[in-house]
């Protein structure tokens, strides 16, 4: 069932509702997220359901699907609907998850870093070192700085838009400077309601004025929804600061560098250490 709003209110949407109920179908509960084609939340959707038909259609324990449409988290979405289809058939029918794949998606991509990432999450933006410390978990090479001011060593900083995002105002000031100096802004937007998620809309009004007439948000934020579709965001983040997809090919590269980079190294700590012992001898002999 495709539930979004006025789903149930349609004669012929009820009429397969109960058929399928009757007859026992396997059932699949997609849900539409987006509001401009009808999204809506779970609890609003079951109210408008027909009350005799709410514990049969949302307390079965159906699986639930939230329909994505931007293309990254929609990869993601025909995933789940696959998997749910595939396993109600014979072949499958003992299993309880499917390793599918999709080629080009954002899952499962091999990323790293060529060098070391210093995201600056300012303790102004409520948030923010969460999420950092979602990406630094998920991806070795970032380093979360969550110092007060902008600390000299960072790469780039974390705006995360929230509901209580640019609550303090010493926010605004930290994202002129950051801009002003050039400094890389990494936007992530919250969609998960538990985690303070809200409409992007609501930051054109909360958003200082003069960073909106600034062009602060030409730049697209990056979705952060929750479950399955945390991975594309946290993906998707990382690549936003650097991250490439490593081969078998560049791994090798990187360990060539680093192993050239390390001969290099250590000839100049023996070079070093030469002219010390050789001033040192010169050192012996004077006072001799």
């Amino acid at each position: 069932f495709f539930l979004s709003k006025g789903y149930f209110r349609s004669k012929n949407c009820l009429r397969e509702i109960r058929s399928s109920l009757e007859k026992g179908k396997p059932i699949i509960l997609v849900q539409e997220a987006d509001p401009a084609k009808g999204g809506g939340s779970l609890a609003e959707l079951r109210a408008e359901c027909l009350e005799e038909l709410q514990p049969a259609v949302f307390d079965m324990a159906f699986p639930l699907v939230v329909w994505m449409r931007i293309e990254e988290f929609q990869l993601v979405s025909l995933k789940m609907i696959s998997e749910a289809l595939l396993l109600q058939t014979p072949t499958y029918a003992g299993l309880r998850r499917l390793p599918l794949t999709i080629p080009g998606e954002v899952q499962g991509l091999n990323l790293g870093f060529a060098n070391r990432v210093v995201l600056w999450a300012s303790p102004a933006n409520r948030g923010a070192r969460r999420m950092a410390n979602e990406i630094a978990a998920s991806f070795p090479g970032v380093v979360v700085d969550a110092a007060a001011e902008r600390p000299e060593r960072a790469t780039h900083m974390l705006l995360y838009l929230c509901e209580e995002s640019w609550s303090e105002d010493r926010l605004a000031e930290q994202v002129k400077e950051v801009r002003e100096s050039r400094l890389p802004i990494v936007m992530a937007h919250e969609n998960d309601a538990e985690r303070g998620g809200c409409p992007f809309s609501r930051f054109f009004e909360t958003t200082p004025q003069e960073l909106i007439a600034a062009g602060l948000y030409r730049d697209l934020a990056i979705a952060c929804f929750p479950g399955l579709h945390r991975e594309v965001s946290l993906s998707l983040l990382a690549k936003a600061i650097g991250a490439v997809q490593w081969t078998q090919g560049t791994v090798s590269i990187r360990r060539t560098l680093c192993s050239k980079l390390l001969r290099k190294n250590l000839k100049w700590v023996e070079a070093e250490s030469s002219l010390t012992e050789a001033s040192a001898s010169t050192v012996t002999a004077s006072s001799v």
